[in-house]
């Protein structure tokens, strides 16, 4: 769906935010891409009202990429928007997001961090930004009513991992053995006047490989539209004190999705308990390891088992 709006109002609601912004943005060239495209700065200011900045960390040039290494995790930004988005967590377990972007968006920096995939002369652009507490986040930019609002992220997971939707809206990764690999927080976007856009994710293929974001805008919606995947490593519950509200109230949704794949020991025991969602309000109705057992009756046994779940579930109950 497009939006109906005519691209003059679009390209005036985009320089309203800009504007707005309260604040002179850089765009330095990153090294080997030559110089930013031209209002690079005015995208980076879209950008960066829809999100803040204060909670960014500067990347590094390095190997060809743009790099952050924080909270124990390193993110590397590709050099074009037809690269990936890597980001390693302390045990060496890799995930790598893919751009919807051409290979003629370079990389170029902002003062506060913000890397930049600009294209002048296109619909959409994209962006990533890494917090300092180590999440890594892909953006999209809508600039007028000829953006799509379908993005497909195709993703690398490790081997043996897949994706599964969360009841919130978010996407879980799991290992082979169920274990949290990480999560994408619910989807978010936000319109030139800061209202909020509907957006989801859906998955597609055998892993759940390809993360696709819808955009729902329509002819209220005011021009450009930032909408926002991003991604936790779950060494974040623990990293230097860092503990996000969202990955703690998630935790153990995420546990149960990841494991809730066939073949897995807990795939029959939640299927058979109504599914995630209702194990999760089974076990938020009680305050003990003996009532969580009496609740789920044999399967609670079974899903005490599994550490990952029993550690994001279980272990805070009395």
């Amino acid at each position: 769906m497009k939006l109906s709006v005519d691209k003059a109002s679009a390209l005036a609601g985009m320089a309203a935010v800009a504007a707005s912004a309260m604040l002179v943005t850089t765009v330095p060239a990153f090294a080997g891409t030559g110089m930013p495209a031209p209002g690079a700065d005015v995208a980076a200011s879209v950008v960066e009202s829809a999100t803040g900045t204060t909670h960014l960390t500067t990347p590094r040039t390095g190997g060809g990429n743009l790099i952050a290494d924080v909270a124990g995790t390193r993110v590397e930004m590709p050099a074009t928007s037809s690269g990936k988005i890597a980001v390693t967590d302390p045990e060496g377990t890799r995930v790598a997001i893919g751009l919807p972007g051409s290979a003629a968006a370079s990389a170029s920096a902002t003062a506060n961090g913000t890397v930049m995939y600009t294209q002048p002369d296109g619909p959409v652009d994209i962006a990533a930004q890494v917090s300092r507490d180590g999440s890594a986040s892909a953006l999209i930019t809508l600039k007028n009513a000829s953006a799509p609002t379908e993005y497909r992220f195709p993703l690398d997971l490790p081997s043996g991992a897949h994706a599964a939707l969360l009841e919130e809206g978010g996407v879980v990764v799991g290992d082979s053995a169920g274990e949290v690999v990480g999560l994408f927080e619910t989807p978010w976007a936000k319109d030139a006047n800061g209202k909020p856009v509907p957006t989801t994710y859906r998955l597609e293929g055998d892993k759940g490989d390809t993360l696709i974001q819808t955009i729902q805008t329509d002819k209220s919606t005011a021009c450009p539209v930032v909408a926002d995947p991003k991604w936790w490593d779950k060494t974040k519950e623990i990293a230097g004190g860092m503990v996000s509200d969202t990955w703690n109230s998630m935790k153990c949704g995420a546990a149960l999705a990841a494991a809730f794949a066939p073949g897995k020991a807990a795939f029959k025991v939640i299927k058979n308990a109504g599914g995630v969602k209702k194990v999760l309000a089974t076990l938020a109705s009680v305050d003990t390891k003996k009532g969580a057992m009496a609740a789920l009756g044999s399967g609670g046994s079974t899903l005490f088992g599994i550490k990952s779940i029993k550690k994001a579930c279980y272990d805070g109950l009395k």
